[in-house]
């Protein structure tokens, strides 16, 4: 069992080619592939069994979030990029602009202080932020104070407080009442960011995606998510229990 987990928290963690993992634990690469996918169904549904998986249904997150110690939360989208995709319309689907490749995005919202607490479907490079997040409705307790970037310009539910920058206005500048407060604003929300960077200390997701198998895009990034907010549970847990020095 030991070796097993060892097999897969290596994957996910440097993710060599599936040639080079069979190498390191003494098989070929088809069976190295067989155990990926097997041990990667059973490593998910540990971290969903011990609570570190973030939600993915929208229409749960409202009573998640209700469920947090504090109501404020810090949305951000995150790409990934994957191999250039054989078909030319899909070619087109996933070119992000913004990354000058191809990639696939999600939407992660943080809790301030805690961790990922919710995880988007996996889309398209091209889809923006917003748009993800218009689609899937997301609905937030009321009295919640979400903090995100111009990324979501526009963006903003029913019963939330929105803390979000302002945009430099087209030929003037910001005042600077507004340039302190967009700085007091981003050193909130560098703590997302510091989330994303946590989840992608998993290679999986920051390395080109290699693998074909479908819906694996979408578990590999759930289950780095769980890897990191176990990591910050386990964290925690140390530091409360932790002795005094005297």
């Amino acid at each position: 069992m030991d070796d097993k987990l060892l097999f897969i928290l290596v994957y996910f963690r440097l993710y060599p080619t599936q040639e080079v993992q069979g190498y390191l634990f003494g098989f070929g690469q088809a069976q190295a592939n067989e155990w990926v996918h097997r041990l990667t169904r059973v490593l998910n549904q540990a971290l969903g069994k011990e609570k570190h998986l973030p939600e993915r249904e929208p229409a749960k997150l409202e009573a998640v979030l209700s469920a947090c110690p504090s109501l404020e939360f810090i949305i951000d989208g995150t790409e990934r990029p994957i191999n250039r995709p054989k078909n030319k319309e899909e070619r087109k689907t996933y070119y992000s602009g913004k990354k000058k490749a191809h990639t696939v995005k999600n939407d992660v919202i943080v809790q301030r202080g805690g961790t990922v607490v919710f995880l988007s479907d996996t889309y398209e490079g091209k889809k923006h932020d917003k748009k993800i997040a218009d689609e899937e409705e997301y609905q937030f307790p009321p009295e919640s104070t979400l903090w995100q970037d111009t990324g979501f310009q526009g963006y903003a539910p029913d019963g939330v407080t929105i803390q979000q920058p302002k945009k430099k206005p087209r030929n003037a500048e910001l005042s600077d009442l507004e340039k302190k407060k967009n700085q007091a604003i981003s050193k909130v929300r560098v703590e997302v960011e510091h989330h994303i960077g946590g989840i992608k200390r998993c290679q999986i997701v920051v390395q080109k995606f290699r693998n074909r198998k479908e819906h694996y895009t979408d578990d590999v990034m759930e289950t780095a998510c769980g890897l990191h907010n176990l990591r910050l549970t386990h964290r925690q847990t140390r530091a409360v229990t932790a002795p005094k020095a005297a």
